[in-house]
């Protein structure tokens, strides 16, 4: 996690003051910057980060999808074999990045851009992704295009993977929701079915699903006493749903559209209970966005936010406090910042 990197921050406070953050100065607000939504808290002027060795990395793209000789059914047993596989690869390190897309519930196909491994060369990246080619070719699915390529450091693998312009989350025509799914799921068979399900539903419902294979690292060095979501530390995977709508759409249309979405992730929750979503990446009308988007540091972060924040000078939707707010003139399901910030009555 990112948040675990930092050292120290420095920070103007909402009443003005310059102050520093860090374990020994400010530490409540040093642990409400690093994952609490920092930019509600104080503006960050500067802030120190841990550094890290320079290390090789290999990646891996491959993709399989329905055909002639690949029926849904079997193109889904084969996601089955590749879910199967999220804690072992989390385990070892690695990161994934894939996406799902169904014209319908019968075509669909799966993308892995890319398998990203830290310190390991092809050979070690092939051995380690045998077993899944050896459980998809059993299912009679094929890989051809796996492509493994060896960087010599993470500069050079990211602006080459990853180039310019980046992907977005959000536009005026698209928005995303998102669910953190637990290795819990993985340590029940039922659980897991049920995930599955739900992911498969979703697909084939909404067309597209982009997740990531991931989990964050045990680092005894660094400082993991933060306000990063607890979801987060029991997480195997992170995986986005969209809306869309068309250039004429009304403000009656975002909102159905983005009520298809609130509801469609109710199944993603049910399959989850008790974990949380990526605020970053998440649907804006997430129901109970302090679970969700905080977990179990909510009451604190509410109570620091009051603390350096007492006037709500800086809010956003769905930050620590913005409960406390509401905008004029809003339609259900269509949030906007077109209005008047009012405070909710006591």
């Amino acid at each position: 996690m990112g948040a675990d990197q930092v050292l120290s921050m420095e920070v103007v406070l909402p009443d003005g003051r310059f102050v520093s953050a860090s374990e020994d100065s400010n530490p409540d607000l040093f642990w409400a910057l690093r994952g609490g939504g920092g930019g509600t808290f104080g503006v960050v002027t500067s802030l120190v980060i841990r550094a890290y060795p320079k290390q090789p990395v290999t990646t891996l793209t491959y993709s399989f999808g329905t055909n002639g000789n690949i029926s849904s059914d079997t193109f889904w047993a084969g996601m089955d074999a590749v879910w199967a596989t999220f804690p072992e690869h989390a385990d070892a390190g690695q990161y994934r990045y894939w996406s799902i897309g169904c014209s319908d519930a019968t075509t669909c196909g799966f993308s892995m851009a890319p398998h990203w491994a830290n310190n390991m060369n092809k050979a070690q990246l092939q051995q380690l992704n045998d077993p899944l080619f050896a459980s998809l070719a059993a299912l009679g699915i094929t890989v051809d295009d796996a492509v493994y390529t060896e960087y010599d450091g993470l500069l050079n693998a990211f602006n080459l993977t990853f180039p310019a312009p980046t992907e977005v989350v959000g536009t005026w025509a698209f928005h995303t929701g998102s669910r953190l799914f637990p290795r819990s799921n993985w340590e029940d068979p039922a659980a897991l079915a049920v995930q599955s399900a739900a992911i498969r539903d979703a697909a084939i419902a909404a067309g597209f699903v982009l997740g990531y294979n991931l989990k964050a690292a045990s680092n005894p060095t660094a400082n993991q006493d933060n306000a990063v979501n607890p979801a987060w530390r029991e997480t195997l995977a992170h995986i986005m749903v969209g809306a869309s709508w068309g250039p004429e759409a009304s403000p009656a249309d975002i909102a159905a559209a983005s009520e298809v979405l609130t509801q469609r992730l109710g199944s993603w929750r049910d399959a989850s209970p008790g974990a949380g979503a990526y605020m970053n990446e998440a649907d804006i009308n997430e129901p109970n966005f302090q679970q969700s988007f905080y977990g179990s540091n909510y009451a604190r972060l509410y109570a620091l936010k009051q603390q350096y924040d007492p006037h709500g000078i800086l809010y956003a939707p769905t930050a620590v406090g913005s409960e406390d707010w509401y905008i004029t003139g809003q339609i259900d399901y269509y949030p906007t910042q077109n209005g008047r910030l009012c405070r909710v009555p006591e």
